[in-house]
Parts: C-alpha cells; sequence; structure tokens
C-alpha cells in the first residue's frame, strides 16, 4: 500500500481532493459555538511527542481547561496516558473539534479533521528544529515539477495563505524563532520562543532516570530518506566493520531507530548485524538510556544534546543532500565542520566515550523546562 506521508505528490492530490469533500462540513464550523475551555491535541503520527507531551501536562496542571486528544488511528486511543480522546470522523470527536477554541498541531492541519478548523487558535508545536528547509523555504515542498514555473507560483501562493491561520509558532530561541518565521511566511509577532515539550520531557528524564554506569550505549538515528535505496546507503556508509568491530571490543552497544517514514527497512535484517533494533512509539523518550548520539540531518541532535552528551555527525552525502534538499546554511557549516566519516567514527567515539573532551549542547536553549507553562500561558493570552 502507498504511503501517502512518503510521496508528496499523492499527498497533495490526496489532500486537495479531501478539502473539495468537505467543503460543506467546514461551513458548520462557521456557525458553531465555541468552548474556550475545550483545547484539542492531535498528530498525524501518533499519541506521541510534543502534543502528547503538553497534553498530559494540561491533564495535570490546568484543571479549568478540558484537553481532548484527537487521534487519526483508533488504536492510539488504547495507549496508555490518554485521559479522553477521540476517532477524528467519530461524532464525539467531530462535535468536540467543532466546538474546541484552540487546537495544538506537531505537523500541519491534518494532524486532526481541518474542516474543523476555522476560527480557531492554531498553535503549531512543530517536530523537531529544522535542519533541512522545510516550507515556504524549500522548493521541494511543492510536488510540481521546477520546469513548470506558474504552477509553482500558485502552489506556493495557497501554501502560504494556508499558513497564515496559525496563531503561533512554538520556538526554541531567537536564531530559531527567526527561520520559523520564514518557513511559514508569517511576522516575527506570530512566533515566540516558548521553549517545546519534548525538552521538558527530557530535562525530567535527566532527574528521574540518571545514566548507569557500566556497558556503553550509542544511538544511531539516521533521517528519513526518500527511497529505500538512499536509506540503506546511509545506514551501511556509517556502520561499518571497523566500527562494529570496535564496539564488540570495547563493550559499547548500538541501537538504531529508523525513521517512521522507513521503517520498511526493519525486514533487511542484513543491515542490522551487530546492532540492536530499537522498536518504540517515542524516540524522546528513550533518549535518556544513550552514552552518544550518531546521527545526519535529523533534528534528534538538538534534543539529545539537551542531555550534555556528545553528538557525532555522520553525513556521508553532505553536498549532494544539500543541493537536492536543502540545509539552512547555518546549519550546513556546523555539519561541514563537524562531519565524521569511515574509520574516523570508531575514533571519534572512543575519544568522547572515554572524556577526552568536554562537550556541551550545540544549540541555545534559554526556555529549557518551561516550555508547556510557557506556551499555555501564551495560550491564555489569546482567550
Amino acid at each position: 500500500m502507498l504511503n501517502l506521508n512518503k510521496n508528496k505528490y499523492l499527498r497533495t492530490a490526496f489532500q486537495a481532493f479531501l478539502f473539495l469533500l468537505f467543503i460543506p462540513m467546514r461551513f458548520i464550523a462557521y456557525f458553531t459555538p465555541l468552548n474556550k475551555k475545550i483545547w484539542i491535541f492531535g498528530n498525524i503520527y501518533g499519541y506521541k511527542d510534543n502534543p502528547k507531551y503538553l497534553y498530559e501536562y494540561i491533564q495535570r496542571e490546568e484543571k479549568t481547561i478540558r484537553p481532548i486528544w484527537i487521534s487519526r488511528n483508533k488504536n492510539d486511543l488504547e495507549a496508555s496516558g490518554i485521559g479522553e480522546g477521540y476517532y477524528y470522523l467519530s461524532l464525539k470527536g467531530l462535535a468536540y473539534q467543532y466546538r474546541a477554541s484552540v487546537v495544538f498541531l506537531a505537523t500541519g492541519q491534518n494532524d486532526v479533521a481541518n474542516f474543523t478548523l476555522p476560527r480557531k487558535i492554531i498553535i503549531q508545536l512543530w517536530h523537531g528544529i529544522p535542519i533541512k528547509k522545510l516550507l515556504l523555504d524549500s522548493e521541494e515542498t511543492s510536488p510540481i515539477p521546477k520546469k513548470f514555473k506558474l504552477l509553482n507560483r500558485i502552489f506556493f501562493s495557497i501554501l502560504k495563505n494556508n499558513l497564515k491561520k496559525y496563531s503561533l509558532i512554538c520556538a526554541v530561541n531567537e536564531h530559531n524563532r527567526i527561520c520559523m518565521a520564514n518557513a511559514f511566511g508569517l511576522s516575527l509577532d506570530k512566533v515566540k520562543v516558548t521553549g517545546i515539550p519534548r525538552h521538558d520531557i527530557i530535562i525530567e528524564s535527566i532527574e528521574s532516570k540518571p545514566l548507569k554506569a557500566g556497558d556503553r550505549r550509542i544511538l544511531y538515528a539516521p533521517t528519513w530518506r526518500s527511497s529505500l535505496s538512499e536509506a540503506k546507503d546511509a545506514i551501511t556508509a556509517v556502520l561499518i566493520p571497523e566500527l562494529l568491530e570496535y564496539c564488540q571490543g570495547n563493550n559499547v552497544f548500538i541501537d538504531i531507530s529508523i525513521h517512521p517514514l522507513n521503517q520498511e527497512l526493519i525486514e533487511c535484517e542484513e543491515l542490522f548485524l551487530g546492532v540492536n533494533k530499537l522498536i518504540c512509539q517515542d524516540v524522546n523518550e528513550r533518549l535518556i538510556d544513550y552514552d552518544l548520539l550518531i546521527t545526519d540531518y535529523s533534528s534528534i541532535a538538538f534534543d539529545f544534546s539537551v542531555l550534555g552528551r556528545p553528538v557525532l555527525f555522520s553525513c556521508f552525502d553532505i553536498e549532494k543532500y544539500n543541493v537536492e534538499r536543502g540545509l539552512y546554511s547555518d546549519f550546513h557549516n556546523l555539519l561541514v565542520e563537524r562531519n565524521v566519516v569511515g574509520k574516523k567514527i570508531a575514533k571519534e567515539i572512543e575519544i568522547n566515550l572515554n572524556g577526552s573532551v568536554k562537550f556541551g549542547s550545540i544549540y541555545h536553549y534559554p526556555t529549557l523546562g518551561d516550555a508547556r507553562k510557557n506556551i499555555v500561558r501564551e495560550v491564555m493570552s489569546f482567550l
């Protein structure tokens, strides 16, 4: 079965079809009375990440608010931690989506039933600090071939108008704030440095689950690749014999976390000889278990660095990737400066795990630990 999240052509066509199909349903949103106490949360990838963490915080701390999880997958409603939750197309789910005054998203307006969004306060929590260019900053956002310039201008005009519906975008610092404002085509007053909920969770995990002494563990988390062959090439460029031999001889264990959109790779057993496949719903909750992270273009690097532990960037195809996919210039420079490939990976791991270097965060986080509180305060200012 084709995965619409991976194929931008089919995804765009399907979204256009649904938009037309649900036009009558959209009109209902303009006439439904809103309840300031009903806040809804959704994530197209399931009960995880920033919406989940904020939802559970509000359940505990904000007794005057009625938080409701909206799921696009009925199976997610059985997840531990979900209080009040509904399938997004169920009668109750639709009723509360129409009546809610605030909605929190992680990827886009399809995290919930988007035809219920008119008149809502829409908060974009996003799902990472972008290293790769996104939305209005990236030509790859458009499903239309580049040679059709007029059609691409129309596409980006429609996209920009749609992005104006956001009331607030959450950022982690001023650099990230400017980046997100440009990508979403919004003025800076619509992007606030609140921090993001996943970092609150990571900070709390340091206190609740300190790293145990003994065997050392590495997490390898490559970014999403548009084809399985590219994904395989990226993995084999890192998991070379010299690295595996070093780990086996030094009681170092490697877990690999495959991107949700490349999960077909799990069946390729030959890729994972000598390493463990990390299977979990939300990798953010497992970062505390690792001494060191290896990644390429994934924003997980910024999340892991919150722990104050070493991050290795291994980007075997950095210039090709930059041309084809596009990296923000500041982060491209960072990756070039810190890029470690081939046999140097094992040596760099040894240096970092043996404490030969002092490491700190690779990004500035002025609001660590207070993101959820900050976001609630910002939302209250709209009501």
